[in-house]
């Protein structure tokens, strides 16, 4: 049998076998290429920067129509100017033209100064980009916890207990203010909230890399965070994790080797659980075929050593009382792994859908819905 092999073989022209090689080594090279340029998009730390692309057409009274990008984002959002200073809430859409890209929203205040026709904003899910005090009326102080990699920024936000404690986790890029939608429920169920910075945040210790690992070491700030918070006289830690930030909690839960006893609860808002359906998502969003996607985890192990499958969420991984709030029309992280944990753990895992909460826009959706679930779980 091999005799006959390398007769076949030897009777093959050698161009043939240089053109096959020629095509090998192409392929080799086009696998890694692909592999580096997909790996580097999802490594790449990237800080959330806000784009100032809506127009004010029109304003009548307190009611604007604006014209723009995210005309047409569901519920409430936080108005911007160009100069980082805050307008103010404005109000669902409503009017919505999909033809014109406008919309119509009430201020719900006064803006100060007064916007103008013409003038240039922008709109955002995160509602407030200051701190609890300036936002919420809520007093605070900034304080340091110190993870494995340095000290790591937190607003410490005392409540009316001082052993109840919620330590609040952003998502990819963002920083402490996105938790502030989220503030207000913990403080009024009466927990005492450590809101937290984690490496590759702006002013904070970046990885030796400078690569975001998706989950696969940032859990170990949060292991930190909550080190911090006992030295604080915590005896009680319920952990909050939105997009990424659920990925970092749930890896805590599941990796780290100190005692997890204190953990009593877990809030999980639109959270990365599985990064296969994630990554997939956002290939798809960015117009690119599918299959790239195995290159691209490939390099991701090779270059960071991440293993993607390690990093997801599975049911019998669960340990803790959960609340996952994830909207069904999610476009970023799917929400096809909230309602697996949800389905196989139904002991311990409590899915609401918002339905049009879009990523971590439930809130803004619904506010008072939202608040009351936080802190009906939350005083359990």
């Amino acid at each position: 049998m091999q005799k006959n092999v390398a007769n076949i073989w030897s009777a093959i022209p050698g161009w043939i076998k240089i053109a096959a090689a020629s095509v090998g080594v192409l392929l080799i090279v086009a696998f890694f290429i692909v592999g580096w340029l997909v790996s580097s998009r999802a490594l790449k730390v990237t800080p959330q920067t806000i784009t100032y692309d809506q127009t004010i057409l029109a304003i009548n009274g307190n009611t604007y129509t604006i014209r723009g990008g995210t005309y047409s984002i569901t519920g409430i959002v936080g108005g911007i100017r160009p100069d980082g200073t805050m307008i103010g809430i404005f109000s669902a859409p409503s009017n919505v033209n999909n033809t014109a890209n406008t919309s119509t929203r009430t201020l719900m205040g006064t803006a100060s100064p007064e916007l103008r026709v013409g003038d240039k904003i922008s709109l955002q899910g995160n509602i407030w980009t200051s701190d609890p005090e300036k936002a919420l009326g809520l007093a605070f102080q900034n304080v340091s916890y110190a993870s494995p990699l340095g000290n790591m920024g937190a607003w410490l936000i005392p409540g009316s207990s001082t052993t109840k404690w919620v330590i609040g986790v952003h998502g990819i890029g963002a920083d402490k203010t996105e938790m502030l939608r989220f503030v207000k429920p913990a403080h009024d169920a009466g927990d005492t909230m450590l809101v937290i910075n984690y490496r590759n945040d702006v002013n904070n210790p970046p990885s030796p890399d400078n690569y975001t690992h998706l989950g696969d070491t940032e859990w170990q700030d949060v292991e930190a965070a909550v080190h911090y918070a006992q030295t604080q006289g915590a005896t009680d830690i319920r952990l909050y994790g939105d997009s990424l930030g659920g990925s970092l909690v749930q890896n805590y839960l599941q990796r780290s080797k100190t005692d997890r006893s204190l953990i009593s609860r877990v809030i999980l808002d639109s959270p990365a659980l599985d990064w296969n359906e994630v990554l997939r998502r956002q290939l798809q969003k960015g117009g690119y075929p599918s299959f790239i996607y195995y290159p691209g985890t490939i390099l991701l192990r090779l270059r960071a050593g991440i293993n993607v499958q390690n990093l997801s969420t599975q049911p019998d991984e669960v340990s803790k009382k959960t609340l996952i709030i994830h909207s069904s029309d999610d476009p970023t992280v799917p929400q096809d792994a909230s309602k697996r944990l949800a389905g196989a753990r139904p002991d311990l895992v409590t899915l609401v859908d918002f339905k049009k909460g879009g990523h971590l826009r439930s809130w803004n959706n619904d506010p008072a819905r939202y608040e009351q679930l936080i802190i009906d779980f939350l005083s359990q």
